[in-house]
């Protein structure tokens, strides 16, 4: 069977393989249950591009990875970047996620039989704290192995968007993806999410019971702290402006960019 799922990441001097973040982002994509998937990184200037272009090439892996360099300015822009993704992407579905991600060995297997066309699927997000990565990272808990010793954190409120977002590429198309207003990173989840809902589209929560959590946040130091606080709020403005609206479209001078 062909690819059917483009796994979107956007990224900008936050991949450097080997760290334990990165090695189990890999692991649990290489024990997906079914792999009829590719992943797509967007890079938006690392400095160490040219080292990842290298390992993407020599990566012997049982799922296709593809790196793509979009630059953009000193800001960071999860938005931006993501819509690059969907706009490169191949497969008729396409979900956006974080490479500071772990997920399930059924996470590609349940997206792929509960997304459909005109459907948004959301899918909760466990946060772990420090202490549960640690006993990851030493050895002491093994979540490919058994999962729910790893089911322990915070587990991010429905009112905000999960830890990916997956829909067809038509569906993308019609709301024009993530809004690109939106900088650094903060509320375009949850812009989407809204615009998605006036667009027509149904909007699906997959994973919503701590036993039944297939998507895992790794802790990791935020080296721009200061900067991601202050377009936090500032993207909250944006935010609160849509909740009065009805428009679901975005990016009316286009949107995202192709590779």
């Amino acid at each position: 069977m062909e690819n059917c799922l483009t796994i979107v990441i956007s990224n900008r001097d936050r991949w450097y393989p080997g760290t334990n973040i990165n090695k189990w982002f890999e692991l649990s994509l290489e024990n997906q249950t079914r792999h009829y998937f590719e992943v797509l990184v967007v890079d938006g200037g690392s400095t160490n591009y040219e080292v990842l272009m290298e390992y993407c090439e020599t990566l012997n892996s049982n799922f296709n990875i593809r790196l793509i360099q979009y630059k953009i300015g000193e800001k960071f822009e999860r938005a931006l970047l993501n819509n690059v993704g969907i706009r490169n992407a191949n497969t008729k579905y396409i979900v956006t996620t974080d490479i500071d991600m772990f997920f399930a060995p059924n996470f590609v297997e349940k997206l792929i039989c509960e997304t459909r066309n005109n459907m948004l699927v959301e899918a909760r997000t466990l946060y772990w704290k420090p202490p549960m990565a640690d006993q990851i990272y030493a050895g002491d808990v093994n979540p490919l192995i058994n999962l729910d010793n790893a089911r322990i954190g915070r587990i991010k409120k429905r009112t905000s968007a999960g830890g990916c977002q997956c829909a067809h590429i038509d569906t993308w198309t019609k709301v024009k993806g993530f809004d690109e207003n939106y900088k650094q990173w903060g509320s375009e989840d949850q812009d989407l999410l809204i615009r998605m809902q006036n667009s027509g589209a149904k909007i699906k929560w997959i994973c919503e019971e701590r036993e039944n959590i297939l998507v895992f946040h790794q802790p990791h130091a935020k080296p721009n702290i200061k900067l991601d606080l202050e377009w936090q709020e500032k993207n909250k403005k944006i935010l609160a402006k849509l909740k009065s609206d009805k428009y679901f479209l975005a990016n009316h001078n286009g949107w995202g960019g192709r590779q």
